[in-house]
């Protein structure tokens, strides 16, 4: 992970005075007069920039608790589909749907306050970094060296995504570096682009997250039906399984994280029957869309963007970005605008062999009887498709963390820039 130390900070230097037309005189050794050029007040700008330490301080914290939360729940829901998994293929106790509910009810409230937390603490951090701008501090050339390099440092490896989001925090840096713009500039600025990575960058990973999360809930949800669904015979070298329930179940899953039309079969309906709809599948409200006159209920599968399309080249990035577990779609087909929506290969491997166990798509109380090697085979195969699943969820928990962790780096080298422009202002005043 990318740190700094507060202790190798630059030495402090002395801010550089400003003329002004207001200068007053001084008597020189000789009796003369000369003019003194007035300095920007130091006091009032270690005040900001105390006060922007302070927030960027507060800032850090509560990043790292978004990342906490993030993997607690990421993990819990991993554990929680191999508990169900172990007691759907041995007979054992499933856990209770009250703990279920309990533990996930606790993590989600812990990551919406610290989400909460965050989001106040950016814009608390952004004002007062308006602040830094306003109190004309100037920063010394060293200073300004330094943020450059350990901003192109921090994002060197980072994701191309990342590196568009950073852009005009990179570019005003550098620009401050070579006296192409103003401290003032600078600071607003950077405090302009720490909002905007916030919601723009980090916010497409949080939707993401978040609808997987909720994705991978209802698949955890069918395991604990899996011990119904399966039964030995007497002698135990027989295994029966109702492929039709199973499979039911997988392809409303699927529709319901595709992004087709749910709901009418044909042609639309008012919005209020739409709403009602999606209310009874519980889908968002974003669900309910307006074709011509009327409303349908499409699938809630779209992880990015949050609502409408963007270009192919956008999805492709995102897509890129994010790894297994998402793929572009043209949205509608042929319209030249695209989404990127959850990856459902899994869940289809599923039903396809399902399908070939029932010689086609079985009817809902289909049920096929299998001796123990190729129900183990069945089993070994369904497991896999459950792995991936998780590893999907695992790995865009993790990517979710690891920009958090970007995005405190940040904030880190801020603070630190701060802290080093505090010393000298503190210096100045002592003389």
């Amino acid at each position: 992970m990318y740190g700094i130390q507060t202790s190798s900070l630059l030495q402090p230097t002395r801010p550089q005075p400003t003329e002004t037309p207001a200068a007053s005189t001084r008597a020189d050794a000789s009796g003369g007069a000369t003019a003194a050029s007035a300095v920007v007040a130091p006091g009032p700008a270690a005040s900001e920039l105390n006060t922007a330490r302070l927030k960027a301080d507060a800032l850090s914290q509560s990043n790292q608790e978004v990342r906490r939360a993030v993997e607690g729940q990421g993990g819990y829901e991993s554990r929680l589909a191999d508990r169900r998994w172990a007691a759907a293929v041995s007979g054992g106790e499933q856990p209770s749907a009250e703990s279920v509910r309990i533990q996930r009810g606790a993590q989600q409230a812990t990551l919406d306050e610290a989400r909460d937390m965050q989001t106040l603490n950016v814009q608390q951090f952004v004002g007062s970094l308006n602040g830094v701008a306003q109190s004309a501090y100037s920063m010394s050339p060293e200073q300004k060296q330094r943020l450059s390099a350990e901003l192109e440092s921090l994002f060197a490896a980072a994701s191309p995504t990342a590196r568009e989001a950073a852009a005009p925090i990179l570019y005003s840096a550098k620009g401050a570096a070579n006296g192409m713009i103003s401290d003032r500039e600078l600071w607003a600025l950077i405090g302009g682009s720490i909002s905007d990575i916030k919601d723009g960058y980090l916010g497409v990973y949080e939707n993401v997250v978040g609808k997987y999360i909720a994705f991978y809930q209802d698949f955890s949800a069918i395991l604990t039906k899996m011990a119904g669904w399966v039964s030995s015979n007497d002698k135990g070298d027989k295994v029966t399984l109702s492929v039709g329930q199973l499979y039911q179940e997988l392809d409303a899953l699927m529709k319901k994280y595709g992004t087709g039309v749910l709901h009418p079969a044909s042609g639309t309906v008012s919005k209020a029957e739409a709403e009602q709809k999606a209310k009874d599948l519980g889908l968002p409200e974003s669900c309910v869309q307006q074709q011509g006159s009327g409303y349908v209920v499409v699938g809630n599968g779209v992880l990015h963007p949050a609502s409408g399309t963007v270009s192919k080249a956008e999805a492709d990035k995102w897509v890129a970005d994010l790894g297994s577990g998402a793929v572009a779609q043209e949205k509608p087909a042929g319209s030249g605008k695209y989404v990127v929506v959850i990856d459902n290969g899994p869940l289809q491997k599923m039903m396809d062999a399902l399908n070939k166990l029932a010689g086609g798509v079985p009817a809902s109380d289909k049920k096929v009887e299998m001796n123990n090697a190729e129900y183990q085979s069945w089993q070994s195969g369904f497991k896999a498709q459950e792995e991936n699943l998780k590893n999907t969820l695992q790995t865009l928990t993790q990517k979710l963390s690891n920009a958090n962790s970007l995005f405190d780096n940040l904030v880190k080298v801020l603070s630190s820039t701060i802290s080093s422009c505090t010393e000298t202002a503190k210096s100045f005043l002592q003389g």
